[in-house]
């Protein structure tokens, strides 16, 4: 376990956002799908001296991702994320409030990536009883095999079944 306030960002799951207004959808680095990570947006380039963010949330679009958690610290606004679906991508809204009223969106796109650990398989089985036994699979003792065939000898005579 550790304790939220020993905790560091990973720098290479922190978008740093642009100054230019109208920049569009950015990406993060792929999730793998039974991972649950820490994702972050640097604000710092929008933020006046002084201004930090005292709030953010998160919106997800699209079934399955799940958001554990959304963190300020700073100029970072950060999001504890878990799930998804394997070989889907997600777009997410990630907004922050300063602490002198200032309103700042970035828009992300979220790939997942790996095999889920849900996945259906399916075992053939057989269940026998007291009534119906396993079949013998031992080679017959007077027999030898030969490219799945059984060469037989029977009193001097051979046969192959």
């Amino acid at each position: 376990m550790e304790l939220v306030s020993d905790f560091r960002l990973n720098p290479y799951r922190i978008y740093k956002s642009s100054r230019r207004a109208n920049k569009g959808i950015a990406t993060f680095t792929a999730k793998p799908v039974n991972e649950y990570m820490d994702y972050s947006v640097d604000f710092s380039r929008l933020l006046e001296t002084n201004e930090q963010i005292i709030h953010g949330s998160i919106s997800v679009y699209g079934a399955g991702l799940v958001i554990g958690g959304v963190y300020p610290y700073g100029s970072y606004l950060t999001a504890f994320i878990d799930g998804g679906r394997a070989s889907s991508s997600y777009y997410m809204t990630f907004t922050a409030r300063t602490n002198t009223g200032g309103v700042f969106t970035q828009e992300m796109i979220m790939p997942v990536i790996g095999t889920s650990a849900t996945k259906r398989i399916d075992y053939k089985y057989a269940s026998f009883t007291q009534q119906q036994k396993p079949p013998n699979t031992r080679p017959p003792l007077n027999g030898l095999k030969i490219n799945d065939r059984y060469l037989l000898n029977d009193s001097g005579f051979f046969m192959v079944i």
